[in-house]
């Protein structure tokens, strides 16, 4: 459920200076001056009243720890409410008409929906209280615990809905050991813990832990969540989009570590680098003499206390400037560890190492060349292989066509039926297994009505950012409407490709963009100069290829049947390089070697798949 936000803007203004003094005799300010609506401050000790109420947006703002606090917060602080029970008492007070109608409702269908774990605490009393983490904040983000003790986490939907719930030992746990489990025979969601609890007009911490979560509570910032399965997995960011547009600002404060960093760098641009600022939290902590790592926001907690904790979270800095960097800032190119497809041809791979995200790929080749099979086998199949969501463009041919072409490089040919010795079936059960691996995966671009590059790029980053996508196949640049005359096509080329490039590094995402060669007098081998359109989709590209199908005449002097030319490679710099490669017309699979062909995908399990030999 989200309530919109004029209506939550609407109750605080219609509740006006009232919530001042209701906030103030609730709580028992000291030195509450009534008229001013002046205090010393609740959270921290001061001798001079620094605890102010700002009249225009109806929030107490402390000068001297940098608190806000409104009447949402007081109600599910003083009154233990969630936020959709403090947002009905305070449209109850206030007379707006809202429908509360979804809360508590289990709304998913088929969904095994978790119970409540309601045992003894002890155990994790006495645990979080070595971590200094007090038993009234376990109990504010209602964690419970099981028959042997371990703390349970309960994750709420934004109606109050319990729907997934972790575990994890109330000890210190031993090397190896496994550090969290959710609820057998229960479902799991990608929620953010302590969702329910927070307060969009206010800016949102976001962390890695539950721990961190009670460690930033414990610390007086309750506006706090933590993502729900570490700092590798991003798919909360889909299922609480609608709710995470809510909020103007953003706070991230992942962990000191690699996957730490790679967290922030990657899901700041898929939340809006607008809105998102950084935290410098300390790193280190002398211990007898000896620097150690200080990880996290429970670490900080730990060594450095709450006021610290606060103060990090307060001083939150915004993103740094774009479009600007030091050199000395920039990062070595780690060549082994930086992301990137692989190509799925081994001797192409030792070219140009993989395909870099943050690129553009220009593939080009005359019509029957093989464009459409070698897109769909290396930059639709090969992601999906190696973990990475595909979005394509694609509109020269039928979708329900280029659907079975992907499936059969999917299938393999031992899992082909030839009927008539023509058309093609894939053998029951196995299109099954296929269907549900890459469901889910792979969209494709379906507005018949716009083809408009406006239209094409604002899809591509509404995926890049609401789920994640990496991979995305433009095939062909002739069908896209770029919006202009003829008389300055050229331009608007131009202009596309530079936004195709600037997606590509704004995501970190890898870009195939398919264009035509111009017409030739005969069937050739091309070059990069053949490809049709301003000279800039090359320039600007870091990958350029082609694809060439041997005529018969060529064929008199070779076996194999197509041709792959690399004619730029701008990170590596192998270029002018050529691979043969064979075609199978059963799987429409490109191949090197009998063991190429007969590739496994990850759809296919021990004991699945029938024995063939094609050779």
């Amino acid at each position: 459920m989200i309530i919109p936000r004029e209506l939550i803007e609407d109750a605080k203004q219609r509740m006006g200076d009232n919530a001042a003094v209701i906030i103030a005799h609730d709580l028992g300010f000291e030195q509450f001056d009534e008229r001013n609506f002046r205090a010393l401050c609740y959270w921290h000790k001061e001798n001079t009243p620094s605890l102010v109420w700002n009249q225009k947006d109806k929030y107490y703002h402390c000068f001297g720890c940098s608190r806000k606090y409104d009447i949402i917060d007081h109600y599910m602080d003083f009154y233990n409410l969630t936020f959709i029970g403090a947002m009905e008492r305070l449209f109850e007070e206030t007379g707006i008409e809202f429908k509360f109608g979804e809360k508590h409702v289990k709304t998913k269908r088929e969904y095994r929906y978790p119970y409540r774990e309601d045992g003894d605490k002890t155990k994790v009393y006495e645990y979080y209280a070595l971590r200094k983490i007090s038993k009234e904040t376990l109990d504010y983000c209602d964690v419970g615990a099981d028959e042997q003790g371990n703390a349970v986490f309960h994750y709420y939907d934004t109606n109050d809905v319990l729907t997934t719930v972790k575990y994890r030992p109330s000890r210190k746990l031993k090397k190896g050991e496994t550090k969290m489990w959710c609820q057998k025979h229960a479902d799991t969601t990608q929620l953010l813990f302590n969702m329910n609890r927070i307060n969009p007009s206010q800016p949102l911490l976001i962390c890695e832990g539950e721990s961190d979560v009670m460690a930033a509570i414990e610390s007086g910032y309750k506006n706090v969540v933590s993502v729900p399965f570490g700092a590798g997995t991003e798919g909360w960011i889909e299922e609480c989009w609608d709710w995470l547009e809510q909020f103007e600002k953003i706070i991230i404060w992942s962990d000191n570590d690699t996957e730490g960093a790679k967290m922030k760098k990657s899901i700041m641009p898929r939340l809006g680098q607008w809105r998102c600022y950084d935290v410098d939290p300390p790193t280190t902590v002398e211990i007898d003499g000896e620097l150690k790592r200080v990880k996290d926001i429970n670490e900080v907690l730990y060594f450095y206390g709450k006021e610290k904790v606060l103060s990090v979270i307060t001083d939150a800095k915004e993103t740094p400037i774009t479009n600007v960097i030091d050199l000395a800032d920039i990062q070595d190119f780690d060549w082994e560890n930086s992301e990137g497809l692989y190509s799925g041809f081994d001797e192409f791979d030792g070219w140009i190492h993989k395909f870099f995200f943050g690129c553009l790929c220009v593939i080009t080749g005359i019509n029957s060349s093989g464009k459409s099979v070698l897109v769909n086998q290396m930059c639709i199949a090969e992601p999906l292989n190696q973990g990475y969501d595909v979005f394509v463009f694609a509109e020269e041919l039928a979708k329900p066509q280029l659907k079975s072409w992907i499936e059969w490089n999917f299938a393999g040919r031992k899992n082909i039926r030839m009927i008539d010795g023509q058309f093609k079936k894939i053998k029951p059960g196995i299109k099954e297994l296929i269907t549900d691996w890459y469901k889910g995966k792979v969209t494709f671009y379906d507005n018949d009505a716009d083809y408009t590059a406006t239209a094409i790029l604002a899809k591509m980053e509404e995926l890049a950012r609401r789920r994640g996508v990496k991979v995305f196949v433009i095939d062909n640049l002739m069908k896209v409407d770029l919006e202009c005359s003829s008389d300055n096509i050229w331009q608007r080329q131009k202009e596309f490709t530079i936004k195709l490039v600037n997606f590509a590094n704004k995501y970190n995402a890898l870009v195939f963009l398919v264009a035509h060669p111009r017409k030739t007098e005969m069937i050739r081998r091309l070059s990069k100069l053949d490809i049709s359109g301003s000279g800039d989709i090359t320039n600007l590209a870091s990958y350029v290829m082609a694809i060439h199908r041997y005529t018969k005449e060529e064929k008199e002097k070779t076996d194999y049947d197509c041709v792959i030319d690399l004619f730029k490679n701008r990170i590596t710099g192998t270029q002018d390089k050529s691979l043969d490669i064979y075609f199978d017309t059963i799987s429409y699979r490109f191949w090197t070697d009998k063991g190429h062909l007969n590739r496994k995908y990850g759809w296919e399990k021990e004991g699945k798949q029938l024995e063939y030999d094609p050779f």
